[in-house]
């Protein structure tokens, strides 16, 4: 991946806003090229697959992808196609798109949910808050499945992130009786505070 691309697209993220979805293409004089869609319906065509892409968004964001696709396994029970919450703007799910050309070309882009207007699935579309329309290749089964798994994705993202990693002082309660939220936290926590600790005294022994 070359340094131009990933300052290009480093642009991208700083100052050109949310990316409302990332499209597989293919592009002439190009071949295989990603299409980002901004939410404010400007596109941004880049040369390089949707996988080059999406392995340096995760690496801009401090995340390895291959770790967070396991993560997102386990917590769906689940093996392929799972979503991306790669930020908290930016949360991806996978929907086919094209038909590939060359074997290792994907056939999947990716849709921020946190854009998404409607599902059309009687005509299997995505419907995109800045007026696009993406046309799927998936059947409308399927295309509910990934949105639903979107959902609960979202939902179990802003339990882990509510408090935006920082308590302030001044909003805490201290007398107040703990919550079932409280507590299930604080459980999460403990167990992973736990995990670390039973892996630190392993390599003691």
């Amino acid at each position: 991946m070359g340094v131009d691309y990933f300052m290009r697209l480093e642009k991208i993220l700083e100052e050109q806003g949310e990316i409302a979805c990332i499209l597989a293409v293919y592009e002439k004089n190009l071949g295989n090229a990603t299409q980002i869609v901004l939410k404010e319906g400007e596109d941004v065509l880049l040369p390089q697959s949707i996988d080059s892409t999406l392995r340096a968004i995760a690496s801009y964001y401090a995340l390895h992808l291959r770790l967070l696709r396991r993560k997102q396994q386990k917590l769906l029970n689940t093996k392929y196609y799972v979503p991306l919450p790669l930020h908290r703007n930016l949360l991806l799910f996978p929907v086919k798109t094209r038909v590939p050309k060359v074997k290792n070309d994907s056939s999947t882009s990716y849709i921020n949910y946190l854009h998404v207007k409607k599902v059309d699935t009687s005509k299997d579309a995505i419907h995109l808050h800045n007026g696009r329309i993406i046309p799927s290749l998936n059947t409308s089964a399927t295309l509910r499945k990934r949105y639903h798994q979107a959902s609960l994705c979202s939902r179990l993202y802003e339990e882990d992130h509510h408090s935006g990693g920082y308590v302030k002082e001044s909003t805490v309660d201290y007398g107040a009786p703990a919550t079932k939220e409280d507590i299930d936290t604080l459980k999460r926590e403990l167990l992973y505070l736990r995990g670390m600790l039973n892996g630190f005294l392993k390599t003691k022994e």
